[in-house]
């Protein structure tokens, strides 16, 4: 059994398995999920190595973690989410949802319930977003969840959109 990290109303959000990989890849393989990331398509290779350092690393706790979002009533992975470092004490929150999943609300309830479960169950103190100026739906997605936005800021190289949130 895998641990949780969390679950809302429609969403397990747990440690991966092995199992996960087919499904993580032909999420992370789709090119439409990189438009506003500057990344690549993931391939098989990635998508293994990614899973096999999330396994590996045993992050059982709110305060840094990558978890598989699944939905609970298809069972069914959807992509992954997670708090990444960034700042001692505020983390950047990350969501990649795929795109046959994209415009339901799903990054909205998750980034909510990550908030809400990382301020209470850590001494995390701020959590940041960050968005490509050109990405409003995750823009959108960010101000939903109660994050207010900085304005533009350069992050890791390039001009982002920066978000805070407060304990």
């Amino acid at each position: 059994m895998s641990y949780i990290y969390f679950e809302t109303n429609q969403f397990v959000v747990r440690e991966w398995e092995l199992s996960d990989i087919d499904d993580l890849y032909k999420i992370m393989s789709d090119s439409k999920m990189h438009v506003y990331t500057g990344d690549t398509v993931w391939t098989r290779e990635r998508s293994k190595a990614y899973m096999e350092l999330m396994i590996n690393h045993n992050l059982r706790t709110l305060g840094m973690f990558h978890g598989a979002c699944i939905l609970k009533n298809e069972n069914e992975l959807i992509g992954f989410t997670g708090l990444n470092p960034y700042l001692p004490k505020q983390p950047e929150l990350e969501w990649h949802i795929g795109v046959k999943y994209w415009n339901n609300g799903y990054a909205t309830e998750i980034g909510k319930a990550i908030i809400y479960n990382a301020f209470k169950t850590t001494d995390i103190e701020s959590i940041f977003g960050m968005a490509n100026p050109k990405n409003n739906a995750s823009m959108k997605a960010l101000a939903k969840v109660g994050m207010k936005c900085l304005g533009l800021q350069d992050f890791r190289g390039h001009q982002d959109m920066l978000y805070r949130i407060d304990r």
